[in-house]
């Protein structure tokens, strides 16, 4: 195995070399992808370090946006939003348990008015950053996919039962997602997008929510159309997926998922998953935000993160670098920087 390599004159990569890591090409080295992962406490925390940081150590992937909010609509399009109605975003309760359809009868009136995939400016924001950016590549963020957008459209226990109980209910939601979806992912692409991600997350820290024969019989076949759909407009399927999906690396390879993150540390057995599947499905490798960021040393943080490069690295491609979910406000500044310094400068 080779040594870990420093850097110099590290130049940002284009389009086509982000390209490269995804789809085998040998590109120069593995690219960033979200590494500045922030959530809005963090931001704050961090202030004015945060933008600097991004300024020091800026993304090969730029990242856009064109979802739709599960409970607020723009003024202008009161049905532009996933709840329907006069519904109101419950309050109290985990937003996983915040059901959009309370009960299966709400299931016509949920399809009626469902948000229109073709409402005026959603692309713009994709289309300003293409401007901005012509060479590099464009990553375009729709929140979920399909597991959890129906566990936020459901409720995640409700949803649980609706795997023995309304199957056909869900295929129904599922399908009217594919559409809109479909209309989605030209406009996407038509305004500059070279990519889509999104949340599924189909684990937990164990083992799947859901049994790998109930993955096969409801969700492959919706990857699949989901995959074609994208890769019909020359769209990569990027997925983020927390917990252990280790049964199902299988199917997502076969389903035509092009990257997964972020193999998360803690519930996944690297060597075994970067042996077994390596070549055939890029790895987008989250960096440990639960424990080694908070708690670790940035020197321990430097020597895990270089263990993760070292396990997933290969020549051809197939490894891209992120942070594994959204780093904590607690997360002091000094670990920050050492995880940056790594996943920018150190490569095989």
């Amino acid at each position: 195995m080779n040594h870990i390599k420093i850097m110099q004159n590290f130049k940002q990569l284009s389009r086509d070399e982000v390209k490269a890591a995804l789809h085998f090409g040998c590109p120069a080295r593995p690219p960033l992808a979200n590494a500045h992962w922030l959530n809005v406490e963090t931001r704050k925390v961090l202030g004015p370090i945060a933008v600097k940081l991004q300024r020091e150590f800026p993304d090969d992937v730029i990242m856009s946006g064109m979802g739709v909010s599960y409970w607020q609509a723009p003024s202008d399009d009161p049905k532009y939003r996933w709840a329907f109605g006069n519904k109101a975003k419950p309050e109290g309760l985990a937003i996983d348990s915040q059901a959009v359809i309370e009960s299966w009868d709400e299931l016509d009136q949920f399809l009626s008015e469902l948000p229109d995939p073709n409402r005026p400016g959603i692309t713009d924001g994709i289309k300003r950053t293409r401007e901005n950016h012509p060479t590099r590549y464009i990553l375009v963020g729709w929140g979920h996919y399909l597991h959890q957008r129906l566990a936020y459209i459901r409720g995640l226990g409700n949803l649980l039962y609706d795997f023995c109980d309304h199957i056909d209910e869900l295929r129904v939601i599922m399908d009217a997602l594919i559409d809109i979806y479909r209309i989605w992912a030209k406009r996407a692409s038509e305004s500059g997008a070279d990519g889509i991600w999104a949340g599924d997350d189909l684990g937990t820290q164990r083992s799947l929510f859901m049994s790998p024969d109930m993955f096969r019989k409801i969700y492959a076949p919706y990857y699949k159309k989901l995959a074609n759909a994208l890769h019909d407009y020359d769209l990569d399927f990027w997925l983020h997926t927390c917990g252990n999906v280790t049964e199902i690396m299988d199917d997502l390879i076969k389903a035509g998922v092009d990257a997964v993150h972020p193999i998360q540390v803690g519930t996944m057995e690297d060597e075994h998953i970067s042996c077994k599947y390596g070549g055939e499905i890029a790895f987008w490798i989250g960096m440990d935000v639960q424990q080694l960021l908070p708690f670790g040393t940035p020197e321990e943080v430097r020597k895990e993160c270089q263990k993760r490069i070292k396990t997933f690295y290969r020549k051809e491609g197939g490894l891209i670098l992120a942070a594994g979910n959204a780093i904590m406000p607690e997360t002091p500044v000094e670990n920050i920087r050492a995880y940056l310094e790594t996943l920018y400068y150190s490569y095989q």
